[in-house]
C-alpha cells in the first residue's frame, strides 16, 4: 500500500508518494492555477491523484490511500471541507472520494503540517504533548495530546490565529477581534504598518537594519504573540510548541530572539520550568506529508 498527501495552496499545490513505511518516494509541486487564472484547481488535483493510481495498478483501491490537505474546517468523517470562506471557490461540500472513486480523507492544512511535523521530529523523542502554529499569510496550526492528533468537536481545535490578544482590535472573518492572525499575519500588515510595509519581509528587514518604526511595529506582533502562546500554554501545557510558516522561517532569530524575551514575561513558569520553542524543521511539503500520514492512520 502507498499513501498519497496532497496539500492545496492559494498559490500552489504540492504532493508526496510514501510507502507503508512513510518513506518518501516522490514528491512534486504545481501552480494551483495556470498563468491566465482560469484553469480548474481541482481538475489538476484530480489528475494527480488519477496518475497515481494508474500506476499503482489501475481501479485496484487496496492499492492507493489518498489524504488531502486543504484550509477550512472538514465535516466530522474527514471526507469533504465544509466551511472555508473567502478562499479557494468551490472546494466547499466537494466529495472527492465520489470524484475519484477512490478513498480519500480530509484534513485541515495546520493538522496536517502538524502531523508531518509531529511524525518527522519528535514522536521518536517521546513527546506526549505539542502544539504547532503556522505563521503566514495567516495563522493556524494543530494539536497533539497524549501522543494523537486532537480535531476536537466540529475538526475546529488548532484554529490559534482565532484566539484574542487584543480586546479592542480589528474584527476579522470569525467575527473574533484583535485576533493574533490580525496581530502577526502577512494579509494585515500593510493595514499595522500605516501602508509602510507591504510584506512581512520587508518590515523584518528593516527592523534588523534598525528601522525605529519598523521595529516598533514587528516588536508589537511578537509581543502579541507572546500573550498568544502564553495563553495556549496554560490552557494545554505543551512539552513544545513549534512555530511553522514562511514567517517563521523567514524571519528566524528576529523572531525567536524578542519572542524569547516576550515570553519571559507572559508565561507561567511553575518551580521555574519553560516551554521549549523551536522552528519548523519539515518545511513546504509538511501539508502534503502530513495528509499522507493522515490517510494512514485511518487505515481499517
Amino acid at each position: 500500500m502507498n499513501y498519497l498527501g496532497v496539500d492545496i495552496g492559494g498559490t500552489r499545490i504540492k504532493w508526496m508518494l510514501l510507502d507503508k513505511n512513510a518513506k518518501i518516494l516522490q514528491k512534486e509541486e504545481i501552480a494551483t492555477y495556470s498563468d491566465d487564472g482560469e484553469s480548474d484547481w481541482k481538475a489538476r488535483i484530480l489528475e494527480i491523484i488519477e496518475t497515481q493510481k494508474t500506476t499503482m495498478g489501475g481501479t485496484q483501491k487496496e492499492k492507493l490511500k489518498v489524504g488531502i490537505s486543504a484550509p477550512g474546517l472538514t465535516d466530522a468523517a474527514n471526507r469533504k471541507i465544509l466551511h472555508m470562506p473567502e478562499r479557494l471557490r468551490g472546494i466547499e461540500n466537494f466529495d472527492w472520494s465520489k470524484a475519484i472513486d477512490l478513498d480519500v480523507s480530509v484534513i485541515n492544512d495546520g493538522h496536517s503540517a502538524c502531523l508531518a511535523e509531529y511524525h518527522a521530529e519528535y514522536q521518536k523523542k517521546g513527546i506526549q504533548n505539542f502544539l504547532l502554529l503556522t505563521l503566514g499569510t495567516g495563522v493556524g496550526g494543530g494539536v497533539i495530546i497524549n501522543g494523537e492528533l486532537y480535531q476536537g468537536n466540529l475538526n475546529r481545535a488548532g484554529h490559534f490565529g482565532h484566539i484574542t490578544v487584543d480586546h479592542d482590535g480589528v474584527s476579522t472573518m470569525t467575527n473574533m477581534v484583535g485576533s493574533l492572525e490580525y496581530a502577526i499575519g502577512n494579509f494585515s500588515v500593510r493595514q499595522r504598518t500605516h501602508q509602510k510595509f507591504e510584506s512581512t519581509k520587508a518590515l523584518v528587514a528593516a527592523y534588523q537594519n534598525g528601522a525605529v518604526l519598523a521595529a516598533h511595529w514587528w516588536l508589537d506582533s511578537v509581543r502579541k504573540l507572546a500573550v498568544g502562546m502564553g495563553s495556549l500554554i496554560n490552557a494545554f501545557s505543551p512539552e513544545l510548541i513549534v512555530l511553522g510558516g514562511g514567517i517563521a522561517h523567514g524571519a528566524k532569530e528576529a523572531l525567536l530572539g524578542p519572542l524569547k524575551e516576550f515570553m519571559a514575561l507572559y508565561e507561567w513558569r511553575p518551580d521555574s520550568s519553560k516551554t521549549k520553542i523551536e522552528i519548523a524543521k519539515y518545511g513546504q511539503y509538511a501539508g502534503a506529508m502530513g495528509a499522507a500520514l493522515f490517510a494512514k492512520s485511518r487505515e481499517k
